[in-house]
Formats: C-alpha cells, sequence, structure tokens
C-alpha cells in the first residue's frame, strides 16, 4: 500500500513536468534513503519546479527553501538570537522557527553561492545532521537536502577547492536537459496556455514517509550484490575514477530504496542501475560510469561467458583439424561437457537475473550448435549437451 501511494506520487509529479522521470524517481529515492541531491543544468529547465511538486505533496513535512548567496549568514539559516528574551534576562535561546532546525526537507538553491563564513556549519549540517551554535549541539530532523545549480565549481581553482567538500555531501546527483521530443514540449505548451491546474493530487504524510523509510532499512541485501559492488568500485578505480570509501561503504540505502520502488523485498542487479547517479563525480565520468555499471549489473557475466565461447572454438578447431574423429570427438564432448558445467555454476549463482540467464542460454546453445556440428561430421548420433550431462 505504501509503495503504491508513493509510486502515485511520482507518476503525479511527472504529470507537471515533461522528460523529467529519471529526476523525479531520484528525489523520491533521496527522501526514502535520507540522503541529499544535486541538480545540474541549464536555467529554465524545471529543475526547482519538480523539487517543489514533489515536496509540496509530502503532507505535514516542514519545508525550508533559500536561495543562497555571499550575503546569506548563520542567523537566515539557522535561526537567530532571541534579543526580547534576552532583554528581559531569559537565558539565552535561538528563534529557529521555519529554519533549518525547524525543517524536514531543506531546497538550498544555487549552494555554491554561499559565503565561507558558513561553510563548515553547512558541511555538518548536510553530512550529520547536526549545527553547533556556541558549543552547544542542535540535531536537525531534515531527512534530505536539495539543491540545484547550472554550474559546478572548478575545484582545480584554488578559490573554489574549498567548495569541494560541500559537492561532495550531495550523495545523489543528476543532469537535466531541456526537453526534447516535439510531442512533449507541444503537450506541456498547452498545458501552460490552459492554466491547467497543477494540484497535489496524490500525497503522503510525513508520518507515511518514515514508515516507507522503515520498509526500505528492512530490504535485503544479498551476499551476491555486496560482491558486485565491490566488482564496480574496482573498474572504477581502473578507470581512475574516484571513489571513497564512504562512497562505497553507504551505497545500501539508495539500492535498497530502489528495490522498494520495484516492489521487491530484496535488492538485485537491475536496482544497481540506480548507483550511476551516485557515482559519478563530475559530468565527464557519466558516460564511463554508465558502461562499467551496466556492464556489471546487466550482464556481469559476460565476459565469463566470452572466454568460454572461445574455449569451445578452440576445442571445435581441434576436433576438425584430426585425423581420426571418433577419438577427436570424444575428447571434444568432455571438453563440452566441461564448459556446459559452468554454465550451469554461473546460473546458480545468477540469482534469478533474467538478463544474465539468457545470456547463459545463448551460450549453451552455441556450446550445443559445435556438439551437433562435429556429430555430424564424426557420423554419430547427436544427443544434447544437457542429456549427456545426465548421462555422466
Amino acid at each position: 500500500m505504501l509503495q503504491a501511494k508513493m509510486l502515485d506520487v511520482v507518476a503525479d509529479v511527472n504529470q507537471t513536468v515533461c522528460e523529467r522521470e529519471e529526476l523525479i524517481t531520484m528525489i523520491a529515492i533521496a527522501l526514502l534513503s535520507k540522503n541529499n541531491i544535486f541538480i545540474l543544468g541549464d536555467t529554465g529547465q524545471a529543475k526547482s519546479y519538480a523539487v517543489n511538486q514533489f515536496r509540496k505533496r509530502i503532507i505535514g513535512a516542514k519545508q525550508f527553501e533559500k536561495l543562497m548567496s555571499k550575503q546569506c549568514d548563520e542567523e537566515m539559516l539557522f535561526g537567530r538570537l532571541d534579543i526580547t528574551g534576552l532583554i528581559r534576562g531569559d537565558k539565552p535561546t535561538m528563534i529557529t522557527t521555519g529554519k533549518l532546525p525547524d525543517c524536514h526537507i531543506a531546497f538550498l538553491d544555487e549552494l555554491f553561492k554561499a559565503g565561507e563564513g558558513i561553510l563548515n556549519s553547512l558541511l555538518t549540517a548536510l553530512n550529520e545532521r547536526v549545527w553547533t551554535n556556541e558549543g552547544e549541539v542542535v540535531n536537525l530532523p531534515v531527512i534530505s537536502f536539495f539543491s540545484a545549480s547550472n554550474e559546478i565549481p572548478n575545484f582545480n581553482n584554488p578559490e573554489e577547492k574549498i567548495l569541494k567538500p560541500l559537492y561532495d555531501r550531495f550523495q545523489l546527483k543528476i543532469i537535466t536537459q531541456y526537453v526534447e521530443d516535439k510531442d512533449n514540449r507541444l503537450k506541456m505548451l498547452k498545458i501552460k496556455q490552459q492554466g491547467v491546474n497543477n494540484s497535489a493530487d496524490k500525497t503522503i504524510t510525513l508520518d507515511e514517509l518514515e514508515q516507507m523509510q522503515a520498509e526500505v532499512k528492512a530490504v535485503t541485501i544479498p551476499d551476491r550484490i555486496n560482491e558486485l559492488m565491490d566488482t564496480i568500485l574496482c573498474e572504477l578505480r581502473r578507470k581512475n575514477i574516484a571513489v571513497s570509501d564512504r562512497k562505497f561503504f553507504n551505497f545500501a540505502p539508495i539500492v535498497q530504496a530502489a528495490a522498494w520502488l520495484d516492489g521487491k523485498s530484496e535488492v538485485n542487479e537491475q536496482h544497481m542501475l540506480t548507483l550511476i547517479n551516485y557515482l559519478w563525480n563530475t559530468p565527464q565520468e557519466i558516460d564511463s560510469v554508465k558502461e562499467a555499471v551496466y556492464l556489471l549489473c546487466q550482464n556481469p557475466i559476460s565476459a565469463e561467458l566470452d572466454e568460454i565461447t572461445a574455449d569451445a572454438l578452440v576445442s571445435y578447431d581441434e576436433f576438425d583439424a584430426a585425423d581420426d574423429k571418433t577419438k577427436a570427438l570424444g575428447k571434444l564432448r568432455n571438453e563440452l561437457l566441461r564448459l556446459f558445467s559452468k554454465t550451469q555454476e554461473l546460473l546458480a549463482k545468477s540469482g534469478g537475473n533474467q538478463t544474465v540467464a539468457q545470456s547463459i542460454m545463448e551460450c549453451v546453445k552455441k556450446l550445443d550448435e559445435l556438439n551437433l556440428l562435429s556429430c555430424n561430421t564424426a557420423g554419430f548420433t547427436y544427443v544434447t549437451l544437457i542429456e549427456l550431462a545426465k548421462l555422466k
């Protein structure tokens, strides 16, 4: 029921914008996993609009929004000292109503324009959800921080290098583009011209969101998924794409949220594709990250299957070159059965991954084609490898 309600909200928000399906799904995943998300895109791409449409559908969640600038100080974000109380002689207290200490969802637009004076406070707020005021630690109830910008600072520039830790505190990152499809543009143009009311038809409550987060935490992560994440880590580092230990050790909530949205109680390889927007650091890395993650998650054993096929072809070439085809056929069959056995071991470890299973079936088909061809050449009755394996 709760999963259906979240999907209804996602679908409802998608009705208000065009070609923002990935962004809106990532907003849901950020809220479900209690992570932060940074949106990069040119002006006028409905970045802020999509975020605002989503968060207004969470009833009971207190919101905070601020367009950041060099003039922003801690008072604007965290609250101010109660001067009236001080005049009365009361104990110094902070008025935090409507500020981050009184907020569940925060949108800090153009975050990188913040002044140096509040960077440390922002870092602890983004990472640890706390604010330290005059030695007193204040816990922040913020579920997720959102930010959007049309640029990323040049971290090689000494003046902008100090913003890098701030950027790293946004676990999820996504890029938007202008609406590309003509039909989508005309559809949205008509909606705007007709002044269609973008009312929030589908909503969830803050309590329901918290229940959803508890269900997300209960999603199981099999050992093979942790092993797959380690393989992804090594592959990206091999490509000189930096993946910190913090990223590696904290990937779980994101894929758990993806699995929960998919109606699954256990994470599978397809859910790991969500990590593409978790693993890239700069836009230039996106294609390399996509290539590696898709290869390892959609068909993580393709290299092993290619090796099995190659070994089978080498064995067939040896059979084809042999003078004594009867003797050579026995040797080839034994090798094909050995390779067939390897495919079945891979199938047993696939964990129900349909893409992997299909690739294994195609590999077995190639092995059987060589089996058939060799039997015809040697003048022997053809028996499938599956049947031969049963006779062993």
